[in-house]
């Protein structure tokens, strides 16, 4: 699982239902864990809002394990 986590709010998302991984500077829509305008966005297949932004410490060591737990995931062409 990712386990997602901003103050009170936690999610675990299994690796398995990861589908897309994009950047996004949009802060106004979606279920976000920042409040920092650049961030990740995960897109996965179950749960209530199908995706989550979030902006974690190391963004390149992150993308790098996410990459090798999430194989089948499609990553934006900005992370390659």
């Amino acid at each position: 699982f990712l386990f997602v986590k901003g103050g009170p709010i936690k999610s675990r998302i299994r690796y398995e239902d990861v589908t897309q991984i994009s950047p996004s500077t949009d802060i106004l829509t979606g279920y976000r864990i920042l409040s920092a305008k650049k961030s990740i966005e995960i897109f996965y297949k179950t749960g209530v809002f199908g995706s989550v932004k979030i902006t974690p410490r190391d963004e390149q060591a992150f993308l790098n394990e996410l990459k090798k737990r999430c194989p089948h995931a499609k990553f934006h062409s900005a992370f390659q």
